[in-house]
């Protein structure tokens, strides 16, 4: 079976094809599930949510409800999810999630610009590429800061190499990229576009990013005020981003050494556009306690999005930072 087209679906992980009725990625391991759009109309007929049987087919015309494949990976204290968002005929979101030594991890999430060419294909080379060269940094014992700004680097020659469509009137290759590494206590963040990462701890909730928008930056230049700049249309229009076209400019970077434990939350704008303050996704995360696991935690977040409308690819990545020799939840 041909599964290289557009309607391909793969592995946001690993970046290998999955059949509609796999469960597992074959090449890595991460596991896929199958979800139904249970709020949807039947595509072929129009008839209601509720003439549709459990097992998903339509009880009019027969016809089996569209299902939205979503991925998860669960190392214990992180776990990512990404599911294609409900508009789309791919998931152009990708991630990487890694262990390192005792005590060291790495985590990435790339959004593909959609008014590009390829960019599922940009997310996965993107997310790769700065995953292994901050896996290496760390290993190396390399400063984090500047092992960020050449992973990003790194993120933007994998990009360039990626073959664009011949289809006119389509920008090259590009994507957004919000990266983490943790290690001896600092954990480091860095970012292009508008992905976004947040800290979320009892009493300190913040987002560690500012967006690479439009809208953020007629705020911050006190051109408009937040009401003016988000209601225009060039909102969510991205700044910088990662690939062959992008402004050349050094990544931003920030960093972090908590003396308490916490989580870190990253995410592609199928999260955030649903809930985008730190108080809105830490009052969605109470709800399940605070013993509750980082996969249970990502995927109650994911559920939550899709709840609110959101049509868009979800792609996140839960990690319980625990400083060592710091109080222990």
């Amino acid at each position: 079976m041909d599964v290289t087209g557009d309607l391909a679906v793969r592995c946001p992980a690993c970046d290998a094809p999955l059949l509609s009725d796999d469960r597992f990625c074959e090449a890595c391991g991460t596991a896929v599930a199958i979800i139904a759009a249970e709020d949807e109309t039947c595509h072929a007929c129009g008839a209601p949510p509720a003439d549709r049987t459990d097992d998903g087919y339509c009880s009019r015309c027969g016809v089996r409800a569209r299902v939205q494949p979503r991925t998860d990976l669960d190392l214990g204290i992180a776990a990512a999810v990404s599911e294609q968002g409900r508009s789309h005929h791919r998931n152009e979101d990708a991630f990487r999630l890694e262990r390192v030594g005792e005590d060291g991890l790495v985590a990435v999430v790339c959004d593909g610009i959609s008014t590009a060419a390829a960019g599922d294909a940009a997310a996965r080379a993107a997310a790769g590429a700065t995953a292994a060269a901050l896996t290496r940094a760390i290993r190396d014992g390399d400063d984090l800061v500047a092992a960020t700004g050449a992973a990003v680097g790194a993120a933007h020659e994998a990009v360039e190499l990626v073959p664009a469509t011949t289809r006119t009137g389509r920008a090259l290759p590009s994507c957004t990229l919000v990266s983490a590494a943790w290690h001896e206590g600092v954990l480091a963040v860095g970012w292009v576009g508008d992905s976004r990462a947040y800290w979320l701890a009892p009493g300190d909730e913040r987002q560690l990013t500012v967006d690479d928008s439009w809208a953020t930056e007629q705020v911050a230049e006190g051109v408009l005020t937040s009401k003016e700049a988000f209601a225009d249309n060039r909102a969510h229009a991205i700044t910088r981003w990662v690939g062959a076209d992008a402004p050349i400019e050094a990544p931003r970077v920030a960093t972090l050494s908590p003396a308490t434990p916490g989580r870190l939350v990253l995410c592609s704008d199928g999260l955030w556009n649903a809930a985008p303050a730190p108080a809105d996704l830490a009052q969605l995360i109470a709800v399940l306690g605070a013993d509750a696991q980082p996969a249970a935690v990502a995927h109650h977040l994911t559920d939550a999005a899709v709840a609110a409308g959101s049509r868009d690819d979800i792609t996140l990545v839960i990690a319980d930072i625990r400083p060592r020799g710091g109080p222990q939840p």
